[in-house]
Formats: C-alpha cells, sequence, structure tokens
C-alpha cells in the first residue's frame, strides 16, 4: 500500500529562479491590482473584514467558555480568521505599493519644480546681468569729452575744409558724431605741432642754463682779480680822503676758506639776509695758519727725486720710530681738518643756544659737524636728554645718524690705516652737511654751489625745528596739570603722577615687557626713553617712553607694567606677555591715537599722556575690584570673548561717556 502510494505522487523540483519569477510575477500583478483597484473600495474592504475579525473573536470566545464546544465550529472560526487576515495582509501591500507609487510620483514632480526653478534663476540671473551691461553701454562716456577742444567758431577758421564740413552738417550728409572726429583729429596734430615746438623751447633752455652756469665760473675767478684791485686801490684812497673798504679784512679770510666751506658761508649768509633768520654766521680759526696749510699743501716735494738720489748723504745714527708711533701719526694725518672752521649760532627762548661748527676733513674730503649748547631753567635729567649736542641732531631726515662716513671711499682708506672715525673728535659726517656745503660724491673734487643752494634753505628749517621741537618736549614733560585739563573736558582724574626720567638702553633692553620691541625693531638704541609711575589708590603703572628722534612725525611708543594688590597680601605683576588687559591698553595708546587736524602741537604728548591716565582708571574701574569704585559713566563694563574695555570717550549732552570700540 505505501509503494502504490510512493509511486502515486509525483516528485515536485523548485528551484530558486522559479521562486523568483513568480514573486516578480506576483509583485507586477498586484502593481497593476494597485492601478485598476479603487482606494476606497480597499478602504471600506478593510473595515469590514475588521468587523468580521471582531465577531469572529467573540463568537470563538463565547464558544470556548461553554463546556463542550463543538471542535468543528472552532475549526470553521480558525480557517475564517486565516482567510481575514490573508485579506488584511493583502490590502496592506496594496497599500505600501500605493504609498511607494506616490512617493516616486512626489519625488518626480519636486525634480522637475526644481530643475524649473534653477533654470529660472538662470534666466533672471542672465537678464540682470544683460540689463547691467545694456546700462553700462548707456551710460559710457568716452574720455574725449573730457579733453577741451578749441570752439567750433575757431575750429571752422583755422582747419582747412571745416566750411564743406560744416554744409555736409546742414545737408544732413554728416552727422555730429563725425564732425567731432574730425575736430579731434585736428586737435591731435595741432597738439603733436606744440610739442615739437615745447621740446625746442626745453633744448634752447638747457643751453641758456649751460651758458649761465659758465658765466657763474668765468665770475667766481675774477673774484681775486677783485681782491688784487681793490688792495692796489687802497693808497689811492687814502690819498682821497675816501673810507677803506668795511669787508676787506672779513673778504681776506673768506676767500681763504676751503671751497665746502665757502659755499656753506655765502649760501647760509644769503639765506640769513634773505629770510631775516635770527642766526649768526662767523668764521672761526686763524688766517695765518690757514695760509700755511694750504701753501704747504701746494708745495708738496717729492722725496723720491733724482737729485736725491745722486747726491750721497753722510751716514747718521738716529733711533728708529716704533711702527706704533708711525701708525697714530698717519692716522692722525688721515683725519686733520683745515684750519678754519664756519660756526652757526642760533638763538631762541630760554636764553637757550645752539652752536654748530661745521670742520672741513682735507685728506677725507668730509665735511663734520659738531655741537654745542647753552641754556638755563632747564635742570631735569631728561632735558639734559633732549637738549644733548650728541643726539639732537640725529636723524634730522630719515636714515642720517651721522654714524657712518657717506663718502664709499672713506671707509676703504680708513680701513687701510686700521682706524675708525670718532665722532667725539671729529664730529659727525651727517648726509645733509655735505649737501650744504656742495659736496657731491659722484663727483667729489669739483664742489657744486648749487647743491648748496638749494639744500640750505630746508635743513635750517629742520634745524630749526628740530629744536623748537625738542623745547616743545621739555615744556610738555614739565607739565603737572592733567587734572585741571581733564576736569574741563568732564572728565575727573584722581592719580598721582612722579615726574619723568631718563632710562638707559642696557635697563630697557632687561625688561622682559621691553623685549619685543627691541626684537621687532621698533625701538632702536638710538631713540629717546623716559619712565615714570602713576598711582591709582593702590594700584601702580610703571610707564615706558620711546619718543623717536624724528618726533612729531612718529608717534611715542609706550610700555606698560602694572602692579596691584591681590587677595592674599601679594603682590601680582601684570604686562603686556601675561595679561591681555595690558595688551589692550598698550594698543590703546600705541595704536588708537587719533590726531586731530587742529590740534597744536605742543599739546600733542600731554593729551597723548592724559589719554593714557584715563583709559588706566577706566580699566581699573571696569575690573570690579572692591578698591577702585566707579567714578566714571560706562555703558559695559566688558565686553566680547576678549573681555574688552571700554577705552573710547564719547562726547554727550550729559558729559564723558565711555564704550567699547
Amino acid at each position: 500500500m505505501s509503494e502504490k502510494t510512493s509511486q502515486s505522487k509525483p516528485t515536485i523540483i523548485r528551484n530558486k529562479e522559479s521562486e523568483v519569477d513568480i514573486y516578480t510575477a506576483v509583485a507586477k500583478y498586484e502593481e497593476q491590482q494597485t492601478i485598476h483597484r479603487d482606494e476606497n473600495n480597499d478602504s471600506t474592504i478593510y473595515f469590514n473584514t475588521l468587523h468580521k475579525w471582531q465577531d469572529i473573536m467573540k463568537w470563538n470566545y463565547e464558544l470556548k467558555n461553554k463546556e463542550n464546544p463543538p471542535k468543528e465550529k472552532l475549526e470553521e472560526y480558525k480557517n475564517d480568521v486565516i482567510h481575514l487576515f490573508l485579506i488584511l495582509k493583502k490590502l496592506n501591500r496594496l497599500d505600501k505599493i500605493r504609498s511607494k507609487q506616490k512617493k516616486d510620483l512626489l519625488n518626480k514632480k519636486k525634480q522637475e519644480i526644481d530643475s524649473k526653478h534653477l533654470q529660472q534663476e538662470n534666466l533672471l540671473n542672465e537678464l540682470f546681468y544683460l540689463k547691467k551691461e545694456i546700462s553700462k553701454c548707456l551710460q559710457y562716456k568716452s574720455s574725449d569729452s573730457d579733453i577741451d577742444l578749441v570752439p567750433l567758431d575757431t575750429f571752422c577758421l583755422e582747419s582747412p575744409d571745416s566750411s564743406d564740413y560744416i554744409d555736409k552738417l546742414k545737408n544732413g550728409l554728416i552727422n555730429e558724431h563725425d564732425l567731432h572726429i574730425r575736430r579731434l583729429q585736428w586737435e591731435f596734430e595741432q597738439r603733436k605741432t606744440q610739442q615739437q615746438q615745447c621740446d625746442e623751447v626745453e633744448k634752447n633752455k638747457e643751453t641758456i642754463l649751460s651758458e649761465i652756469q659758465e658765466e657763474s665760473r668765468v665770475l667766481q675767478s675774477i673774484l681775486p682779480m677783485l681782491k688784487d684791485i681793490r688792495t692796489a686801490a687802497q693808497p689811492l684812497q687814502q690819498s682821497f680822503g675816501l673810507a677803506p673798504c668795511q669787508a676787506r679784512s672779513y673778504a681776506d679770510i673768506v676767500n681763504v676758506l676751503p671751497k665746502p666751506l665757502y659755499y656753506l658761508y655765502i649760501q647760509t649768509d644769503a639765506y640769513r639776509v634773505a629770510c631775516k633768520s635770527k642766526f649768526t654766521v662767523s668764521i672761526n680759526g686763524d688766517e695765518e695758519e690757514a695760509r700755511r696749510f694750504d701753501s704747504n699743501k701746494n708745495n708738496v716735494v717729492d722725496t723720491n727725486s733724482d737729485e736725491e738720489i745722486d747726491v750721497p748723504k753722510p751716514k747718521k745714527r738716529h733711533h728708529k720710530k716704533s711702527r706704533t708711533d708711525t701708525k697714530s701719526v698717519q692716522q692722525k694725518s688721515l683725519l686733520s681738518k683745515h684750519p678754519l672752521s664756519v660756526k652757526l649760532t642760533l638763538s631762541l627762548k630760554n636764553n637757550t643756544q645752539f652752536v654748530m661748527e661745521f670742520f672741513y676733513l682735507v685728506n677725507l674730503n668730509l665735511i663734520t659737524v659738531t655741537v654745542t649748547s647753552s641754556w638755563s631753567g632747564f635742570s631735569s635729567s631728561y632735558s639734559r636728554e633732549l637738549l644733548s649736542p650728541s643726539s639732537i641732531l640725529d636723524a634730522l631726515f630719515p636714515g642720517d645718524n651721522g654714524k657712518e662716513s657717506p663718502h664709499i671711499v672713506n671707509f676703504h682708506q680708513l680701513e687701510e690705516e686700521k682706524t675708525e672715525f670718532n665722532t667725539m673728535e671729529v664730529g659727525k659726517p651727517y648726509i645733509w652737511a655735505q649737501s650744504i656745503c656742495g659736496l657731491d660724491f659722484l663727483n667729489p673734487n669739483t664742489p657744486d654751489f648749487l647743491i648748496s643752494r638749494n639744500n640750505i634753505a630746508q635743513v635750517l628749517r629742520a634745524i630749526n625745528n628740530r629744536l623748537k621741537t625738542r623745547l616743545s618736549l621739555i615744556t610738555q614733560l614739565d607739565c603737572g596739570d592733567l587734572e585741571r585739563r581733564f576736569s574741563i573736558n568732564g572728565v575727573n582724574l584722581t592719580s598721582v603722577l612722579s615726574p619723568w626720567n631718563t632710562m638707559a638702553w642696557e635697563h630697557f633692553i632687561k625688561l622682559e615687557y621691553c623685549k619685543p620691541h627691541v626684537e621687532f625693531g621698533t625701538v632702536t638704541e638710538n631713540d629717546l626713553l623716559f619712565k615714570r609711575v602713576i598711582n591709582y589708590k593702590t594700584a601702580t603703572l610703571t610707564v615706558v617712553m620711546v619718543i623717536k628722534c624724528d618726533y612729531p612725525k612718529s608717534n611715542p611708543i609706550f610700555t606698560l607694567q602694572l602692579n596691584m594688590p591681590t587677595i592674599n597680601e601679594g603682590m601680582s605683576v601684570l604686562n603686556s606677555t601675561n595679561n591681555n588687559s595690558v595688551r589692550e591698553l598698550e594698543r590703546e595708546i600705541n595704536v588708537f591715537h587719533e590726531q586731530a587736524e587742529d590740534e597744536d602741537i605742543n599739546e600733542m604728548l600731554i593729551n597723548i599722556i592724559g589719554r593714557l591716565v584715563v583709559c588706566f582708571e577706566v580699566m581699573m574701574e571696569t575690573w570690579g575690584h572692591s578698591d577702585f569704585p566707579k567714578t566714571k559713566t560706562i555703558l559695559y563694563n566688558i565686553r566680547g570673548r576678549a573681555r574688552n574695555h571700554p577705552f573710547k570717550a564719547v562726547k554727550h549732552h550729559s558729559g564723558i561717556i565711555f564704550e567699547h570700540r
């Protein structure tokens, strides 16, 4: 029996490909059903199926609570539930397919809308660009409209065939644009002709200038002849009872001067007379010694002549000079000065007198300057530093400190003799000193008086301004009424300021908060260094001020260090290297100094120091320390991630208000 059954049952072979095909076929069939079936009918079927499910479950529950429930009925309920479950699953699949199809359709529509929107944006941008280009073309103005053309009447009279152009314009054969082009062409030809004429005039001018220079040289050579004529005419003047020339002895010593000092003397004396300047020019030195110096220089005898070789010399025993003595003699002769010098004496207020003496180093062909000064009423250390003769004329012009000779040949001369240029003995060879003496090191053998004439006014004005600036600095450093000045402007100051003191360069470079300025080159050894202390209640601010030689072109530089007590009765030392507030205070004073147009240069430094004291008190009051209560109108104490302080003072109808930058 079992064999028959085994033989009667067919064998079913299933593979994965057939299952995949059935699955895809069913999926496609259900997708087609979602298209043809009505969603409302499916929702109705869904709710009806749920109600049937509830009824069957209720009947099944009631039947099971009976004592002997019929199994056939339970089996029937089970089959109905399975059937309803399959219907719900079928409806669920159809619903998911519908939602997927709608999402795909929605995404497709979104992409279409985005592409349309992007296309619209591109078109709008292109439209905006085209409108902009059209407006540029409409607003275009050619540069020919700025050319100042001759009037049309003049053009008609002077230009050939201009009457034809006007007739053509009236008859409509030519427009205004073409007529404008004709006028531009005619203007261009006229200007080319004028340029050629201008070039010819420039050539004639150069020729005349060269003739004037040649004649001036001839006139300068006439001066010694006039001197001889004047000397020969003295007996005749005495016989007729005429007064001799008053400038006779003075002119004699002027003629003995070397050419550079001679140009300096006549140019400074001429500038003094023309501008009525309050300085005197004089010649210092011995005239006879100068004449001997010039004669010895011109009558140098060659020690290697043939006569000295032929004449036998008796042998004499003598001690040889040491090499060191010979070397010192050669060094001194290399740095020898001309016996005469020119002295300029400037007298200023407060009985201050500055004397500049110009020397000529004959062997080096160089001008050096020494300064001596005398003053009364200045007893402080910083006044002596500001009026120091050794540095008062340094950096009168950028880069001109007078430490080295501007003449390239001098370096090799000094190097060969193994000596150094000692400015303490011979003076400083400033570049401006060479220019006002007519020295041009491209042609050092022939000094030019034009160079002296073109530079003398500028140099003397610069020296006068330097002296006035230094005196003004002393007055400002002596000022002690900051409280009164700032109380008038609405700010009350309660800090106590100590007097200024000078500071040595060796001490400056050892301070940690001053080293960054030395490393970056903002402060050099040639600058003037000053120090003072500001006390505000329990806080002490040490101020180091650096003043450049070219003040007021360069503003002063301030470096600060704050000492204030701590909670543990200690003392904290704060500066720009370890505290952001002190660093911000330095930046406020050094960077944000806005000089007003009407600010007096004699009040500049006082205003800067006053701002420093005000900002220092504002910084201490905004820290919230109990020792420093608020006495000023401040909107916000600290603001920003960097916790900046309100250092900017703004005028208000109620007074001065401090706010952040």
